[in-house]
């Protein structure tokens, strides 16, 4: 293709995206990529074409985690220069607005990576395009049921899109039934990522956990623990391209086994991609979770502080382990922020599914609801509590509910915040922190 065909492409989404900034409109993550790619449909192949290493990263949960990890790892190589959709704008629109973004006035990508998180139904209309090296699969849940239909469809869609890729090493969930079977039938190289069965057992996964062949290529953590201020320490074996792998220290600040996993695929692309283990794990040491996925943020007014910790809910699976993970926190401080916008998925009966009846173990002190689906969230609560700890209140607006919980919060007190996806951006925006998509 023409180079020069690119330059007024190019200038028209930098205007654009500059023209939503200004206005106030919007971030330029998506509109502009979405114009270009209906009008000019072979830029993303053009753009893309340039990074010589290209990570695509899928599945239900964890896609972004995974993606800040593997970053933050090659962030640790000389010379590595990583491109990644940080905003979470995972659709094609979203991945072609991040690569016109970095691209120069003429349409040139210097990145020696390409790390990118594709959303499950996007990856078969793109994959040809984007022609990864390597796409990881974290697992595959129920999700969204509104948006995309039962769950064999998303496992059919995703297998379709590794099919694309004949050449793709394939980094797969080994202990989740569906992810671990996608590569069934092809010839990709499959690297299988488990966590020791003692822990294993704990993931509500869609069927009978699944024991890969010892004699497969992967890794398994071993000896987790989770420690008191909810890091958590594991350590690696396996093997990837017939080389043992063995790192007795690892820890991630993320927060609980489904964390692991996301850490295990880190680490096992880094190893495809020629990078050594010590290397890994200091990438790991300077990992920073992404916005909502474990992330912190404080509110001081004088000599009181209080911090809210998100931990971002979007089906039954996420909600049910975040709520396993505070069940052995003192005097638990939660609130539960519940949205139906569009891209939390309109149908909320998930809810029902989410194993609420988690929290008669935990040491509640209280919970406050809130969003647009503040009074179901409280209704479900309502079921799943044996013994309320007190009147639930149940508060649509979360600025109003950001105000209460401070109220009640003693100085240096964590609030767990549990919130949809646009619960989670409307909860930082009133707590002062934006995407940083700049």
């Amino acid at each position: 293709m023409n180079q020069l065909l690119l330059i007024p492409i190019v200038a028209f989404a930098k205007l654009l995206t500059l023209s939503l900034r200004v206005s106030g409109r919007g971030s330029g993550t998506a509109l502009p990529g979405y114009l270009v790619g209906r009008y000019f449909p072979f830029v993303l192949e053009a753009l893309i074409s340039q990074i010589p290493v290209v990570v695509a990263i899928t599945g239900t949960n964890g896609k972004t985690t995974s993606q800040t990890m593997l970053s933050a790892v090659l962030d640790q190589v000389p010379k590595a220069k990583v491109l990644r959709n940080k905003a979470g704008a995972n659709l094609s629109q979203g991945i072609l607005s991040e690569l016109l973004k970095q691209s120069n006035a003429i349409g040139r990508l210097d990145f020696t990576h390409a790390v990118l998180e594709v959303e499950e139904a996007t990856l078969p209309r793109i994959a040809k395009l984007i022609k990864p090296n390597i796409i990881a699969v974290t697992n595959l849940y129920r999700d969204q049921l509104d948006a995309y239909g039962e769950i064999d469809r998303t496992e059919k869609l995703i297998r379709d899109g590794i099919a694309q890729c004949p050449t793709a090493a394939v980094v797969v969930n080994g202990d989740d039934p569906r992810t671990a079977r996608l590569t069934q039938g092809l010839g990709n190289a499959t690297y299988f990522m488990s966590l020791a069965p003692e822990y294993a057992k704990f993931l509500p996964y869609e069927g009978k956990l699944n024991r890969r062949d010892p004699d497969s290529q992967g890794l398994e953590a071993t000896n987790i623990h989770i420690n008191e201020d909810l890091t958590t320490d594991f350590s690696i074996q396996g093997q990837i391209n017939n080389e043992q792998v063995h790192l007795p220290q690892a820890r991630t600040v993320s927060p609980g086994f489904f964390h692991v996993y996301n850490a295990l695929t880190a680490i096992a692309i880094a190893n495809l991609l020629g990078i050594d283990g010590a290397t890994a794990i200091a990438g790991l040491k300077t990992f920073k979770p992404a916005f909502g996925r474990g992330e912190i943020l404080t509110r001081q007014h004088g000599d009181k502080r209080v911090n809210y910790r998100l931990l971002l809910v979007k089906n039954p699976a996420s909600f049910s382990l975040s709520l396993e993970l505070l069940r052995n926190i003192p005097a638990l401080k939660l609130i539960l922020a519940i949205n139906d916008n569009t891209a939390d998925g309109k149908d909320v009966s998930w809810l029902w599914d989410s194993e609420l009846e988690r929290l008669n173990r935990a040491n509640i002190d209280w919970v406050l609801c809130t969003g647009i689906r503040a009074k179901d969230m409280a209704v479900r609560l309502k079921y799943a509590l044996d013994v309320p700890p007190g009147p639930i209140p149940a508060e649509e607006s979360i600025r109003q509910v950001i105000d209460l919980s401070f109220e009640k919060a003693g100085s240096g007190d964590t609030v767990f915040v549990l919130p949809t996806y646009t619960a989670m951006l409307e909860f930082r925006k009133l707590m002062g922190k934006t995407l940083d998509v700049l």
